[in-house]
């Protein structure tokens, strides 16, 4: 396994592909930083708990993706917030990411020191 140095800069985004009315029933998360994804949460805005780890036993390397799949969607919830850690143990969050207007959502590699949110 790779590890991420300081020097690797992370952004996540979402791309959308299609719309949805209302709700959402599952959407894909793409692992493009060149490092392998050893957790992912996902839990809807606003709760205090992460969650459990949605990969288990698995881990996310670099180039693959997994689907997200809700079993019961409410019909009434878009936005969810996104937790990242990475080999090497360097973290990323990202609040209030509509999935019902993507279908993707990419974590990717960037060039600068910082990191970015789009």
């Amino acid at each position: 396994m790779r590890c991420l140095t300081p020097a690797v800069a992370l952004a996540m985004v979402a791309l959308s592909a299609q719309a949805a009315l209302a709700g959402k029933s599952d959407f894909r998360v793409y692992n493009n930083t060149g490092t392998t994804l050893e957790r992912l949460y996902i839990t809807e805005t606003g709760y205090r708990d992460w969650g459990r780890d949605i990969l288990g036993r698995s881990v996310l390397p670099d180039g693959y993706s997994v689907g997200i799949h809700f079993a019961n969607p409410s019909p009434r919830v878009c936005y969810y917030d996104i937790r990242a850690i990475f080999s090497g143990g360097e973290t990323v969050e990202e609040y209030r990411v509509d999935v019902c207007n993507s279908d993707l959502y990419t974590i990717y590699r960037r060039p600068s020191r910082s990191v970015n949110y789009y």
